[in-house]
């Protein structure tokens, strides 16, 4: 709890420090919205619902001007710097292959200088290069599920978020603005791949480091479903509904009549998280929030691998030795190299 505190002190005056906006040769500064939404989920991971929603709601009014992207698709390719989803991003550049060492994903960007500002991205997950970054097949199967009126239904953002066959939903080819044209993807021998944070639509492959496209670490329909996730904590159903249907809206998919029960309700928006959020690094917090890493994953791995890996230390950092040798209090508090 003293570290909760110190977070929200720390951010509450961030938010009274920073600018809405800065000047377009400053972007990927935080700015007084990112400051209050990170303020929001902090409260959020307490479960102070209410604190929660005040900071988000900020966030939907004047002078906040954040809307989502009129293209899903748009928000992940080459061109999504400083767009009016963004709310906190890490920006990329490309400085060419003269300049340090530019594979920085083998460690030391500061000791060169900053030169090493691009993103590996791209590649890591590029089924023509490394793809040592892969889709799960929970992940895969989140985007098939039954409409309100029960029958199968596939989530157009499966076509944004990988690439796979067609009854997947995931787009079935690829080089679409190459010169000669599309070729159709190779799932065969490639299976389901990540297109979310690739450029495959612009060239066939790249063999290197060279992406420039920013890195999402918090967007407008993250912080819509963040309100929706707080309202329907405290049972306000019919505002959480039109929030959620709000960033389905965006990528066509079907709209809800109803969220059900809050429980039901619940399942919904975490479902509406693992979709639109696919890739981008919030699941695994997700779950711990909810309290259901242990449940979910073990239950995922089980399928996968035969055997559920999942401990309840997993919820938590390791301490380093070098902590533990250095400073005594630490030891005494800390069992097993875990808490």
């Amino acid at each position: 709890m003293d570290i909760w505190a110190v977070v929200e002190t720390d951010l509450s005056a961030s938010i009274d420090g920073l600018p809405v906006t800065f000047e377009s040769s400053q972007l990927g500064r935080a700015t007084k919205g990112t400051a209050i939404a990170f303020l929001g989920k902090a409260y959020l991971f307490q479960q102070k619902f209410s604190e929660a929603e005040a900071q988000f709601v900020k966030l939907t009014t004047a002078p906040f001007t954040y809307a989502l992207n009129p293209s899903f698709a748009a928000q992940f390719a080459t061109n999504n710097s400083g767009t009016v989803e963004t709310v906190f991003d890490i920006p990329h550049k490309w400085n060419g292959w003269g300049v340090g060492n530019q594979y920085y994903m083998f460690g030391g960007q500061e000791a060169w200088g900053g030169q090493a500002s691009h993103s590996g991205r791209a590649q890591e997950y590029g089924f023509n290069d490394w793809n040592n970054v892969l889709m799960s097949e929970a992940a895969l199967a989140s985007f098939k599920y039954v409409d309100e009126g029960g029958a199968a239904y596939v989530d157009p953002r499966a076509f944004d978020t990988f690439y796979g066959d067609a009854a997947s939903g995931g787009d079935t080819d690829f080089c679409n603005k190459c010169g000669g044209g599309a070729k159709p993807y190779p799932f065969a021998s490639e299976g389901y791949t990540w297109k979310k944070y690739e450029y495959y639509e612009d060239v066939e492959n790249y063999g290197g480091p060279a992406s420039e496209i920013n890195s999402q670490v918090i967007r407008y329909a993250d912080i819509l479903l963040m309100l929706a996730e707080a309202r329907i904590e405290q049972n306000n159903l019919g505002s959480a509904l039109a929030l959620i249907n709000q960033v389905r809206n965006r990528s066509g998919a079907f709209q809800y009549t109803t969220l059900g029960s809050q429980d039901n309700a619940r399942k919904l928006l975490r479902r509406e998280r693992q979709i639109e959020l696919c890739g981008e690094q919030t699941r695994w917090f997700d779950l711990i929030r909810w309290g259901i890493a242990k449940q979910v994953l073990n239950t995922e791995k089980q399928i996968q691998l035969g055997e559920q890996p999942f401990e309840d230390k997993h919820v938590l950092l390791p301490i380093p030795q070098l902590e533990k040798d250095s400073n005594p209090p630490v030891a005494t508090d800390v069992a097993n190299g875990w808490n």
